[in-house]
């Protein structure tokens, strides 16, 4: 039975065995402020409680404390709970728990020690001050608002200051002063900060009374125009990284023609747009729509072929016109195998864009998305007139965008603009498996790749690559021409069937036709290129939406009795990665990360159960980002290699 482990936070169980532990309590990180009058140390209180299925629930606990969390254990104690002073910073404790069947879990969390305190502020109700003629401008200091000051653990003289205008920005302001001109008279919301040394900040609401005594200063004649609003996905997630562009003329017939066209590149899923200096009195025109142009393969893979496949006939139609815009990718206005060509194409390396679309569509939301062929309804620009301008207008949260990749139907793509936004997975390895054997020199041969286990499989897609040196790929058999490509020794391949076909351990997936270049065995020549097409499966589950699987190659019998390794995925990795193994007997497994200096960084060991089994590192189990050794060992099998953390 496959199974995941988690590595850190660590809990190890004992299978699906008669007997185990589960831990009760959440095991998580944990905050504790300092005491009061101190800035050196807080009260701590630690427990967690498990339980067990054993005959005798009696559990022994006890744990370890690595004091500020620098791999050095501090404090070991076989008591279930902790409970005194500890210096302020962050330090990790390891609980253990046994009972008296044999049974072992572990969890490892930081806990905190840290200044919750904010600054205390006490400000003036606000001042009044007439313009500086002939400048028209009058300047405040963020000390004239203040009354008094003081922190618990930061002297008054290092506490940093800062004020702003009321709703310009957020975060602590970066300006201790601010400037009024005349067109700010009257009436003036600002903000007074403070923030302490270890970044706990406090704030009073102020205001500043602009007056014009000698009514010298008069506001400029043209108006500032601002618009906004924000991008998200069909799924109502945020949508960032994408350019904004408007078009800003005068009407037929204004006496000064003006046209302004805007650009403007959005980091964050909401915008502002400024227009400023506009003369007033004329008559204009805005025209503003958005786009995305990152990357065409991004989110594009065999399972929309899949969910087309499935729409197309009938089996789970779509249930948003989004989905169907996106399939839509030769622009027909309807969705049918002509799209699952182009797809295809793009998938397999064939094309690299799509002829007749872009990678992205940014369109206007629609009322009723559930009406899935009204594509009609879909809208890519926003247009207003302004008649008489005559005064500053904000067009606040109106121009609304949906961002559509076309090809991506399970919305699978980054909104982030940072590739690889779905390398997770929520179901376990799936092998494709292959004999293995000794090729002389020169010698032909058929390598067919089966299932390890039964499966309903509705698609899969890989990259194959032949080690030039040693190997030749010839050709593949078992699928249409048009699911593949062989270029050089690298293969691309894919196969979708919306209706599903059932796969045993028997049936042949694809067969591949290869000639040795030298003596080798077939497993030392023959791997899979995630760069290049990330390898995965989709089964079906309970006629729900099928499973997304990795797939891993499993050549023959184990390389050594005790373990076949696969290589860790995905490396590089963001937010975690994991190790995968296939055991002929359960036994226990060692992890180990190092430094580029040979620093121990992280070891665990952890009793693995038979067959495939997987083990997930979380990247918060390293110190930072970087490039890192490990070595995963299994009795005398041994992997090892470079792991990257991003």
């Amino acid at each position: 039975m496959n199974r995941y482990l988690l590595l850190f936070p660590l809990l190890i169980v004992q299978g699906l065995s008669a007997q185990q532990i589960s831990w009760i309590t959440a095991c998580t990180d944990k905050n504790f402020c300092l005491a009061q009058n101190t800035c050196a140390q807080g009260e701590v209180f630690l427990v967690e409680k498990a339980v067990t299925n054993c005959g005798t629930p009696n559990l022994n606990y006890s744990y370890k404390i690595d004091l500020n969390n620098d791999n050095v254990v501090d404090i070991q104690s076989s008591n279930d709970t902790v409970s005194g002073p500890f210096a302020k910073g962050t330090h990790k404790i390891t609980w253990k728990v046994t009972d008296n069947c044999g049974n072992l879990a572990q969890c490892t969390y930081l806990f905190h020690v840290k200044d919750c305190q904010p600054p205390n502020l006490l400000c003036l109700n606000g001042l009044t001050q007439s313009l500086d003629a002939p400048n028209c401008q009058i300047s405040f200091d963020a000390t004239q608002f203040i009354l008094a000051l003081s922190d618990n653990c930061t002297p008054t003289n290092q506490l940093q200051i800062g004020m702003r205008k009321q709703g310009d920005g957020t975060g602590f302001p970066p300006q201790t002063s601010l400037t009024f001109s005349s067109c700010e008279k009257g009436f003036n919301s600002i903000e007074i900060w403070v923030k302490d040394g270890n970044g706990l900040s406090n704030t009073c609401n102020n205001y500043v009374l602009v007056q014009d005594s000698g009514n010298e200063c008069i506001c400029n004649n043209d108006a500032d125009i601002y618009f906004s609003g924000c991008a998200k996905s069909a799924a109502n997630k945020k949508l960032s990284n994408f350019k904004l562009k408007t078009q800003f003329e005068t009407l037929p017939g204004a006496a000064q023609p003006m046209l302004m066209n805007l650009s403007q590149n959005i980091e964050d899923s909401c915008f502002t747009m400024h227009l400023d200096h506009i003369p007033f009195g004329n008559d204009y025109r805005a025209t503003i729509r958005a786009e995305r142009a990152l990357g065409p393969h991004e989110g594009v893979t065999t399972y929309d072929l899949v969910l087309i496949s499935k729409h197309i006939l009938d089996i789970e139609p779509f249930t948003s016109v989004y989905q169907t815009v996106a399939a839509d990718v030769n622009e027909s206005n309807s969705v049918t195998t002509f799209d699952i060509v182009e797809i295809r194409k793009l998938i397999l390396g064939i094309n690299d864009s799509f002829p007749d679309v872009p990678a992205w569509r940014l369109t206007r939301p629609v009322a009723n998305p559930a009406q899935i062929s009204n594509l009609t309804a879909l809208k890519d620009t926003y247009q207003i007139t302004l008649t008489n301008l005559q005064d500053d207008l904000a067009f606040n949260n109106f121009f609304h965008f949906v961002g559509i990749k076309y090809a991506d139907v399970n919305g699978s793509a980054s909104l982030t603009g940072e590739p690889g936004a779905d390398d997770r997975y929520d179901a376990p390895p799936m092998l494709f498996r292959a004999d293995d054997r000794w090729l002389e020199a020169g010698e032909e041969a058929l390598v067919t790749f089966h299932l390890t286990e039964s499966a309903m499989l509705e698609g899969w897609q890989l990259a194959l690559e032949a080690d030039p040196d040693k190997f030749q790929i010839l050709g593949v058999e078992g699928l249409p021409n048009d699911h593949f490509t062989l270029r050089g020794n690298e293969l691309r391949a894919l196969w979708a069937d919306g209706a599903g076909a059932f796969f045993n351990e028997e049936s042949t997936v694809f067969t591949l036709k290869i000639k040795a270049l030298q003596a080798n065995k077939i497993s030392e020549g023959l791997f899979l290129n995630s760069e290049k097409l990330r390898p995965e499966g989709y089964a079906s589950r309970n006629n729900s939406a099928p499973d997304r699987h990795p797939i891993l190659l499993h050549f023959g019998q184990n390389t050594h009795a005790s373990a076949t390794f696969f290589p860790p995925r995905p490396n590089p990795f963001a937010a975690e990665t994991s190790f995968e193994m296939l055991l002929e007997n359960a036994a226990p497994a060692q992890l180990e990360v190092f430094d580029l200096n040979g620093r121990r960084l992280f070891s665990e060991i952890y009793e693995m159960e038979q067959g495939l089994q997987t083990l997930l590192l979380p990247a918060s189990a390293l110190p930072g980002k970087g490039i890192f050794t490990y070595r995963l060992r299994v009795g005398e099998a041994v992997s090892s290699g470079k792991l990257v953390r991003i």
